[in-house]
């Protein structure tokens, strides 16, 4: 290659480089459902992009918003609240399809014949459960007059494995891998029976301005649900694929309850968007 060419090919290859969208996250490199399905959405937009992790990942919420708030970073995912809606973007896609509101009870053994007489929210009412501090879930249990404590999300499983009254309310495809990871919790077990059941959803959000990232991600759902690629990912990608054979839905006892400030998001996104158990 004579060095005229050589010249013209780097100065392509920079300009491609310079054209693709930067996407900034602050999660660690470590794979999970919600940087997967990130990274397909992205892919199957056609869109080109460089997907960057920043130096100081951050697992906290709050952090996220703030630096997403600033353009420090590019996307999150989160539940929904109003003050999310208001402030940032949303793309009114539900990531795991709404399996997020699919719950099962972290308990002590010692307390699973007492959870075994649960069969009704007014059963469920009798027991306290354990949430984080300022988890939109408490003020959302509370709404439906159940008890809740409030404590740091580490201490929740160490406090139960010491035997404190109550239950851990967590998602399907969460709950596996947070005990796998604390196998000195011995006392620590799923309630084997309970479903615990409310509409709810994580999306991405990314800054209102951000317009070409949002049009990807948009995109990127549409032609997946279009062909129905999605679903194909979705449910095939390993996590998801545990977590529904080892939890068994259909065969639990539900327990529904209201999740009042997300009934109209639930209602106007179609129904082709949610996990369903029937056939």
């Amino acid at each position: 290659m004579s060095v005229r060419l050589f010249v013209c090919a780097l100065l392509l290859f920079s300009q491609a480089a310079l054209a693709a969208m930067e996407v900034r996250v602050s999660d660690s490199r470590q794979s999970n459902i919600y940087m997967d399905a990130l990274v397909w959405l992205l892919d199957k937009s056609g869109e080109e992009y460089q997907l960057i992790h920043t130096d100081h990942p951050t697992s906290t919420q709050k952090r996220k918003v703030i630096m997403l708030r600033q353009r420090e970073i590019d996307v999150i995912y989160a539940g929904f609240t109003e003050e999310l809606g208001d402030a940032l973007l949303a793309i009114r896609y539900p990531i795991t399809r709404g399996l997020i509101g699919n719950r099962l009870l972290v308990i002590h053994q010692q307390q699973q014949a007492d959870y075994a007489m649960v069969k009704s929210l007014q059963d469920l009412q009798q027991h306290a459960a354990l949430l984080g501090f300022g988890w939109p879930e408490v003020a959302l249990f509370t709404a439906n007059r159940m008890p809740v404590y409030e404590r740091i999300y580490d201490e929740i499983f160490v406090s139960m494995d010491r035997g404190h009254t109550g239950y851990f309310s967590r998602g399907i495809l969460e709950v596996y891998g947070e005990l796998h990871d604390r196998p000195e919790l011995t006392n620590l077990m799923i309630e084997p029976h309970i479903l615990l059941r409310y509409p709810s959803a994580v999306f991405f959000y990314v800054h209102p301005e951000n317009q070409a990232l949002a049009q990807a991600l948009q995109r990127g759902f549409e032609l997946g649900y279009e062909d129905g690629s999605y679903l194909t990912f979705f449910y095939n990608h390993p996590l998801v694929k545990q977590a529904l054979q080892r939890s068994n839905l259909p065969k639990r006892w539900v327990i529904d309850i209201e999740h009042p400030w997300f009934n109209d998001i639930y209602h106007s996104i179609p129904a082709d968007y949610w996990h369903s158990d029937e056939p």
